[in-house]
């Protein structure tokens, strides 16, 4: 009785050619003996990546040298094709070559993960940035950005789930239109299966290559068969080779089943997108203070492109956390068009973020952290660089409302505009400082204070 290894030697190796030609629709071209090469049909494949070859152990194998860098044997391209489990692929190659008695190998170790054992990856949401910001990705990201934002306010209806979610959190239809936040429609979505970007952008990939380049170092488009990656089993069974072209068959959209917020510069240029899963499961947003998983090294502040001209004309900022924070504080303000409100996205400021923030020339930094030691030391640093002053309010518990963090200092806050700013000072209560060594000061966490930095304070 024969089994799975006896059946893919390389005395099989015509007939494996063969079927896979017929399963993957591609074409092989013979190199020499025991060697085909063809067009990957696991990515966007323009080099002939695909090659087959026997190992040592006379074994037929397949390895993507390109951007898959993936190596299977039969069995495993009969599970990526028909997604199915290793017993049926076995089962189904055995058919194929009209063997009748044949001893199926249970406990064979596949490459490819089981599908009961891949479910959808509870993975943080990284920041969507390009490789290199320059103007056809910082125009990819611009439009995807406006692309997400089209498709949540065109189909109020088909995701009124998401519509009453951020309505929850504080952002509603004003705040969507004017921060430009979309949403990126899941690979269980019946109509865009995780692919609607991709989609939109196909009929320019079919043209032009570069195109496509300009999509994928933005960092907009997953590749689907990237064994590199948490959930591997979960995103390779998304490949559909029932579309015929590659980039709409092996890549889907970065940041699928996301709420979708555009990242600005000061001169409201998009420089990456930041996504939220629309609920309570698991890693909702990449938290940069877990230090699970570092952001870039890159500036990244959520609303800048609002608030810069305002930070500078009262050389005061208000600085939260999250970007739902940020909404919170600025459904507070009574002048919304004249916001000095900043989301850091975590804790923890880059020194590229720390870089802009210190340019504008601000004098007071009102803080609505969670008490953080390393996030409050990088702010304390900016503020000693421009010999300021640092109000911590504290971060917002469970049940209380940003509005409690805020009262102290809100009338001052809204009086911005009628150049109250000089008052925060007198507004605010201090807390006492205590001299530590090396001239440093060491700040005692308050629950709701204020403490000073950057200037000698006694109380």
């Amino acid at each position: 009785m024969k089994t799975c290894q006896d059946i893919k030697p390389a005395a099989s190796i015509d007939a494996i050619i063969h079927y896979a030609e017929a399963m993957l629709g591609v074409r092989f071209t013979k190199v020499r003996k025991n060697r085909y090469n063809a067009q990957c049909p696991f990515h966007a494949d323009t080099e002939n990546s695909f090659r087959v070859y026997v190992n040592k152990d006379d074994e037929v194998r397949f390895h993507c040298f390109g951007a898959c860098k993936g190596d299977w044997d039969i069995y495993d391209l009969i599970m990526l094709r028909r997604k199915c489990r290793s017993g049926k692929a076995q089962q189904v190659w055995a058919e194929h070559l009209g063997m009748a008695d044949f001893k199926f190998d249970a406990g064979r170790v596949s490459s490819i993960p089981e599908p009961d054992e891949t479910p959808e990856p509870d993975v943080p949401v990284v920041f969507i940035e390009p490789l290199k910001l320059d103007q056809k990705n910082a125009a990819s990201l611009d439009e995807a950005a406006s692309f997400y934002n089209g498709l949540l306010v065109s189909h109020k209806n088909r995701f009124k789930h998401i519509w009453e979610y951020l309505a929850s959190r504080g952002v509603g239809q004003d705040a969507i239109s004017k921060f430009n936040i979309g949403y990126a429609p899941p690979y269980s979505d019946e109509q865009h299966r995780g692919r609607a970007l991709v989609d939109s952008f196909l009929p320019r990939f079919e043209k032009k290559n570069e195109t496509f380049s300009a999509v994928t170092d933005a960092g907009l488009a997953r590749l689907l068969n990237d064994n590199s990656v948490k959930g591997y089993g979960y995103y390779c069974r998304q490949i559909d080779f029932s579309r015929k072209y590659p980039f709409s068959r092996n890549y889907c959209d970065a940041l699928a089943g996301r709420i979708v917020f555009p990242i600005c510069d000061s001169t409201s240029l998009t420089t990456g997108l930041a996504g939220r899963n629309p609920g309570d499961r698991g890693v909702r947003w990449l938290k940069q203070q877990s230090r699970e998983v570092p952001l870039s090294d890159r500036a990244r502040l959520f609303g800048l492109e609002k608030a810069a001209q305002y930070i500078r004309q009262y050389r005061t900022i208000i600085l939260v956390e999250g970007v739902f924070d940020y909404f919170a504080f600025y459904n507070l303000l009574q002048d919304m068009g004249k916001p000095a409100l900043v989301s850091t996205l975590g804790s923890y400021v880059t020194p590229e973020a720390a870089a802009i923030i210190t340019s504008l020339d601000i004098e007071h930094f009102i803080v609505a952290y969670n008490w953080d030691e390393l996030g409050r030391n990088g702010i304390e640093r900016m503020a000693a660089k421009s010999n300021g002053w640092v109000y911590y309010l504290g971060g917002p518990s469970k049940d209380q409302s940003p509005y409690d963090l805020l009262k102290p200092v809100l009338d001052a806050i809204n009086g911005f505009s009628r150049g109250a700013s000089h008052d925060l000072c007198a507004m605010l209560p201090k807390t006492k400082i205590k001299t530590g060594t090396g001239g440093h000061n060491k700040v005692q966490p308050p629950s709701v204070a204020v403490a000073c930095s950057g200037k000698t304070a006694s109380d």
